[in-house]
């Protein structure tokens, strides 16, 4: 193969590479993603309202391309099941208690004090 039909093949294969990956990522570009949300309060609960309403304005602003899927009252388990459920995936967000998820992720037992009534004596002196 000469060199000048090489750079030709080589140009044509770059060009269809190019074309290719281009509409991938636009097809790409163009998938919904929905995610998958949990609480185990209620419809109508605050924190199920304010989910939901984070759904809508996201959903507004990707002109649909993201949204949020909100599963209240207990429907995908409840606070230790839907944890688990979290983290392997399935669930996007999670609202639990601090007291639910305190023992899987250490950083929450830190920030709640231990001894409240230390901290009582010594914010009144």
């Amino acid at each position: 193969m000469k060199r000048r039909d090489f750079m030709k093949l080589s140009v044509g294969l770059g060009t269809t590479m190019a074309t290719t990956l281009a509409m991938a990522s636009r097809t790409h570009a163009q998938t919904k993603t929905i995610f998958k949300a949990s609480d185990v309060q209620p419809p109508g609960y605050p924190t199920v309202a304010a989910t939901e309403n984070l759904g809508k304005k996201l959903e507004a602003a990707t002109n649909g391309r993201l949204s949020i899927q909100m599963f209240p009252s207990m429907q995908l388990g409840g606070e230790k099941e839907t944890i688990e459920q979290t983290q392997i995936g399935a669930i996007q967000l999670l609202r639990v208690s601090a007291g639910t998820i305190g023992p899987i992720v250490d950083e929450i037992n830190s920030t709640i004090p231990s001894d409240r009534s230390n901290r009582l004596k010594t914010s009144r002196a």
